[in-house]
């Protein structure tokens, strides 16, 4: 049963894949790899997976931006892609492989500049901020990640203001004002 979690996941990753990336996966070919794929899971393990669950979900759920979901995609693809060559069972050969290349594709394609940047992001926590060099590197950069933070906070602070202001004129309109 707790293959078949992964591999529900696996199914709706495929399908942000696909809506990020703006092309279309071939769900029903993939549903259809994924179902033989449960079966078989289902028939080789019947223990029941309500924890994770809930992970899943909740990582799923987390994710709005396409940002976001790029960074996901491009740690979680590759566990996948990881999980698929893991499972040796010449029943479901074929939707093992249909689903790694489409996997693979994705990957390929679309997630490793991701994957990349996140590599980057980890040697950046690694470096010395004690260290003299680096402070006065940082301090060439100050300003300007203070304005893309200020960006990022005035862009969020007006959608929220555009929000709040069709709201009232559509409460304006309902009352007739």
């Amino acid at each position: 049963m707790r293959h078949f979690k992964m591999l529900l996941l696996c199914s709706a990753l495929l399908y942000c894949i696909g809506q990020v990336i703006g092309r279309n996966i071939d769900l029903n070919r993939a549903a259809n790899d994924i179902e033989k794929l449960r079966k078989y899971l289902n028939s080789q393990d019947k223990s029941d997976t309500d924890d994770t669950d809930q992970m899943f979900a909740k990582l799923l759920d987390s994710f709005k931006e396409e940002g976001e979901k790029k960074l996901m995609l491009s740690q979680i693809v590759p566990m996948y892609m990881k999980m698929l060559t893991s499972i040796e069972a010449t029943e479901v050969k074929d939707s093992i492989t249909n689903l790694s290349q489409m996997l693979h594709q994705s990957n390929d394609d679309y997630l490793k500049p991701t994957e990349h940047k996140l590599k980057l992001l980890m040697k950046l926590k690694e470096m010395l901020v004690s260290d003299i060099k680096v402070q006065r590197s940082a301090m060439k950069h100050l300003l300007r990640i203070y304005r893309c933070t200020f960006d990022i906070f005035e862009s969020q602070h007006s959608k929220e203001s555009n929000t709040q202001k069709c709201k009232r004129e559509s409460v304006r309109r309902k009352r007739g004002c």
